[in-house]
């Protein structure tokens, strides 16, 4: 009997059913995707990090080295578990030509390195992860290459610098643990060691990796500290394994979160949708429910009976959800396997995804258990004698429709049902509100991402381009003929130099610790502060988020900081955003030792009618080998592949969304169509037409999706904001604002999700037929 029941019921609700099951399915798809997306690069970087033998320390260095040194301080640190120096030759981008590519990356902001592979550990691998080894002649260039430039095995590499020209043939691709991420601004191509030492000669210059395994991971900010206040080499920046990690998890690991964000959201309007769902059915077979209650059938059975048909749906919806999402899992996965590879597969990896469906089903089938709860209220009596559940209390308004002023008298009677019915309606608003939240958020956080002013969040002053001078011979006379030559540009209309340096600051725990400052006048060029704002004098500094962080430092806080041989006491007069050198940063108006400087950066503006490429070309040219940069070009290199996939995810909020608010729309006027049968009726016998009653139900949609339009922008630029914020406190930009576009936020995506609500209302009360009046009023 139950079968026949649920089966009778299915076919008289077919649409009804098909809308609910689709939104479970989805909720089930993407809790199974994303649940998926964090097993599978969970378990890719642990893979790699393994199979790559991942330094736990490393700190770069331009300049002279001394090998007996490191040595030395390698073997009396009983941290230290392995030792190695690379050396990586730092080859120009103009001299290097990719592909079949006529041009060069000169305007890459990539720094490229030609390297050996390394002897012991940080091992380069291939695509299938296994050490890679070049022949003379070949090369393997960065994954980085391969997606950008679309680059495949059997192209070319051109090396030409005048002196001498080398082509080599790709034979495969790099993942290389320490500059995998597009926002790593630095790549190693792996070359033979014949080629090495020929490119040695004639090209470029030699950087080294000083690099280090340590045998107790947990003591590695104790390893770190030692470092530092020895007098080991230090010009360049020092990374180590957690930010190794974070940084090759931070393009997926967004992604993920912004799919468990859209999940739990859809889960939401999920049950919202069965609520509505279970009370139309309840609506419908009211009658019916009294008549089962009074021939003995008890509550329990009654119960079953609806829930039956739920189990059935739940179930059926989840386990297609999952089978689903092991191929659409492939559109989100695919980063992943390309940067990282796959790891082999671990019993949790099929078990996870199965539970987080298994929990939406759980979640449904709880929620279907207290909307049930209904029957507990339904008396024989009553459910016989008038066949409805009847209005709710709220309905009783004291708004009369002989008091309106001015108003027509549709949109009265839509305002009215809407203030008598807040709590019905309201559950209709609340779902609009997350419609329109799930496409506002990830919109917003693609646009900021987008933003020529996201380069704020870098520890950098917006301008028009940048100009970076590498530590080589003659770099301080370079630098000041590049200021002389900028002093007397007419096109430039303004530049700011700055400097940045290696100082020993005073940690807390006594110890000396380096510290990267950047030196030169701010207010040029200014950043934006989380707190404070620009050191304006030689007893001040600023310091990036993760640094105050770390040393527990708020505004007006003092600092002691080693400057030309004696301690200087400096207050701190700002705290910034920074996601650059892992976010450990500082800015102060100090006098520098040209001998600690680790780079030198020119930050300019060109007059308006000045083109910047062509001024980028001439001082390119005119101070090669600096790396000149227009900053637009330098934020889609190193985020494009973030941006690629949150364009991914932002496309299928915004179908999901539209989606759920067309099926919501029309599954809440069928149920209120039903509900309102006889006031329907009522409405016609009094001389109402139907294109009358259809504008009062347009007025109350309209109503509930602007209200919700508006709620539903407030929180996203609220909580959506707070949102983004948790995503950039893990790469030291914390306050992340959001870059709205206001004629798509606020006017194209509200008018066109009004306009599918409008467009749904008259559709769905078409159904509204003349006939059957009298038939209505009897009933």
């Amino acid at each position: 009997m139950l079968l026949q029941i649920v089966k009778k019921d299915f076919q008289r609700n077919k649409i009804i059913t098909i809308v609910l099951f689709i939104f479970m399915m989805l909720s089930a798809l993407l809790a199974a995707c994303a649940s998926q997306v964090i097993m599978e690069l969970s378990g890719s970087l642990s893979n790699l990090l393994d199979k790559s033998k991942a330094p736990h320390f490393v700190q770069m260095h331009a300049g002279p080295i001394d090998n007996a040194g490191i040595q030395k301080f390698a073997s009396t640190n009983p941290l230290v578990k392995k030792q190695q120096t690379v050396e990586m030759l730092r080859i120009d981008g103009s001299s290097v030509v990719l592909g079949n590519n006529n041009k060069s990356e000169e305007n890459s902001v990539m720094d490229i390195g030609f390297v050996r592979q390394n002897p012991s550990f940080d091992l380069l691998l291939n695509l299938e992860n296994q050490v890679i080894r070049v022949s003379e002649g070949e090369i393997a260039v960065p994954i980085y290459y391969k997606k950008e430039n679309n680059l495949n095995i059997g192209d070319q590499v051109t090396l030409s610098n005048g002196q001498l020209d080398k082509k080599f043939i790709v034979t495969d691709f790099v993942r290389d643990i320490q500059m995998n991420p597009a926002i790593v601004s630095s790549k190693r191509f792996v070359v033979n060691d014949t080629d090495y030492n020929a490119l040695k000669k004639n090209h470029g210059e030699v950087e080294y990796l000083i690099e280090f395994q340590i045998t107790d991971l947990s003591r590695l900010s104790e390893f770190r500290n030692a470092y530092q206040s020895s007098d080991m080499p230090g010009k360049g920046p020092m990374i180590d394994y957690p930010l190794f990690k974070t940084l090759n998890a931070l393009t997926d690991g967004i992604i993920a979160v912004v799919i468990i964000l859209v999940s739990i959201l859809l889960m939401i309007i999920a049950t919202l949708c069965l609520r509505f769902t279970m009370i139309a059915t309840l609506e419908e077979d009211y009658r019916e429910i009294g008549v089962m209650k009074a021939i003995g059938i008890s509550q329990r059975d009654i119960r079953r009976i609806y829930l039956a048909k739920y189990l059935v749906m739940a179930a059926c919806a989840s386990l297609l959800g999952y089978l689903l999402s092991l191929g659409v899992v492939r559109l989100f996965t695919a980063n992943i396997t390309l940067y990282l590879g796959t790891a082999p597969k671990t019993i949790l990896q099929p078990i996870v995804p199965v539970l987080a469906v298994g929990l939406i089903f759980g979640m449904i089938m709880f929620f279907c258990r207290v909307i049930l709860r209904r029957f507990n209220r339904i008396t024989v009596v009553e459910a016989l004698r008038s066949g409805t559940v009847g209005e709710l209390k709220g309905n009783k308004s004291r708004i009369v429709l002989s008091k309106r002023r001015h108003i027509n008298v549709n949109v009265f009677l839509g305002l009215k049902d809407v203030y008598g019915r807040l709590t019905m309606f309201g559950l209709l608003f609340f779902v609009f509100v997350i419609c329109l939240f799930i496409i506002l958020v990830p919109v917003n956080l693609l646009n900021t991402i987008q933003s020529p002013r996201f380069i704020s969040y870098m520890g950098v002053g917006q301008s028009d381009m940048r100009i970076d001078l590498q530590p080589s011979d003659q770099i301080e006379k370079r630098f000041n003929e590049l200021i002389t030559t900028l002093n007397k540009d007419p096109d430039i209309a303004k530049f700011s130099p700055l400097i940045t340096s290696r100082f020993k600051m005073l940690g807390s725990d006594g110890i000396w610790e380096n510290i990267n400052v950047e030196t030169g006048d701010f207010s040029i060029f200014p950043l934006t502060y989380v707190n404070g704002g620009t050191p304006e004098s030689g007893d001040e500094i600023a310091l990036s988020d993760l640094n105050a962080k770390e040393w527990n430092k708020r505004v007006g806080d003092n600092v002691l900081l080693e400057v030309d041989g004696t301690s200087k006491k400096l207050t701190v007069s700002g705290i910034y955003q920074d996601i650059t050198n892992g976010g450990r940063t500082a800015k102060a108006r100090l006098p520098y030792d040209p001998k600690s400087v680790l780079w030198y950066i020119v930050a300019l503006d060109v007059n308006p009618n000045v083109s910047v490429q062509e001024k980028m070309d001439q001082y390119a040219k005119l101070f090669y080998p600096a790396k000149v940069t227009h900053l637009d070009s330098y934020l889609s290199q190193t985020l494009g592949n973030t941006i690629r996939q949150l364009k991914l995810v932002t496309g299928l909020s915004i179908a999901i969304s539209i989606s759920i608010s067309v099926l919501i729309t029309a599954l809440f006027l069928k149920m209120l169509l039903a509900k309102d049968v006889s006031q329907i009726a009522i409405l016609r016998s009094i001389g109402f037409t139907l294109e009358d009653i259809r504008k009062q139900y347009q007025v109350r949609l309209l109503l509930v999706s602007g209200l919700g339009i508006i709620l539903g922008t407030f929180a996203a630029n609220t909580i959506g904001q707070k949102f983004a914020q948790l995503l950039g406190f893990f790469m030291g930009a914390s306050n992340i604002q959001f870059v709205v576009n206001p004629l798509i936020a606020y006017l194209v995506l509200p008018l066109f999700f009004m306009l599918i609500v409008a467009l749904t209302t008259v559709v769905s009360t078409i159904s509204m037929k003349k006939s059957n009046l009298s038939k209505l009023i009897v009933e």
